[in-house]
């Protein structure tokens, strides 16, 4: 009688502990079908080869996170809050983060569109929100993957512990220049919209005098 497949889930959840306990090197699906006790064809059935398996992983983990969105006071404020808690959920599982691709940004994008409607009713238009808001998770997702790989060396000089710490220092203040620049050129757009509506619009007609 044939041996039932172990659950999808187990594979993933095993496989994420391993990555986060021992790093991207550990991941192996030898090691792995070893320690579910399956066969590497097992395996390979159930999840792929290693590289599907990682895209899995990511997807999985981001579609699990349910990332809160909440509006502030402000804007800005808003904006901000989401770019610390995406970075604070990249941090969670360094070894995952480290493994993201250009292809696993589409797992967070529910998550940016929450942001893009609150840009939307700030006023924005729809052109700008939207690439506001790609460039904010892309500069969070590239910041977070430089940190984690800086964090995970296994001897840093005092210079290196203090660059790492700056760069995450300055990972809040790098957002707030961007909004900073994107507000700016929302307001310039819509100087130059009303400027180009007064001056299309045609000379008042006067009336002759009546002599």
């Amino acid at each position: 009688m044939a041996k039932p497949l172990i659950p999808v889930e187990s594979i993933y959840d095993h496989a994420l502990a391993l990555l986060d306990a021992e790093g991207t090197a550990a991941l192996s699906t030898r090691r792995l079908a070893t320690e579910l006790r399956i066969s590497t064809r097992t395996l390979y059935q159930q999840v792929g080869n290693r590289e599907q398996l990682i895209r899995a992983l990511v997807a999985r983990h981001f579609s699990l996170l349910r990332l809160d969105f909440h509006e502030y006071e402000d804007w800005e404020s808003t904006a901000l809050q989401w770019c610390l808690s995406l970075h604070d959920a990249l941090r969670a599982h360094p070894y995952l983060t480290e493994l993201m691709t250009i292809d696993d940004r589409n797992a967070v994008m529910d998550y940016v569109h929450d942001l893009v409607d609150a840009t939307r009713r700030e006023g924005f238009p729809f052109r700008l929100a939207v690439e506001c808001c790609r460039a904010l998770a892309n500069l969070t997702i590239n910041h977070t993957i430089v940190e984690v790989r800086g964090l995970r060396e296994p001897k840093l000089s005092e210079e290196s512990a203090a660059r790492v710490d700056k760069t995450e220092k300055n990972f809040a203040m790098s957002i707030r220049w961007l909004l900073a620049g994107v507000r700016a050129e929302a307001q310039s757009n819509s100087s130059e919209s009303t400027d180009t509506t007064l001056v299309a619009r045609p000379p008042k007609r006067r009336d002759k005098a009546v002599r």
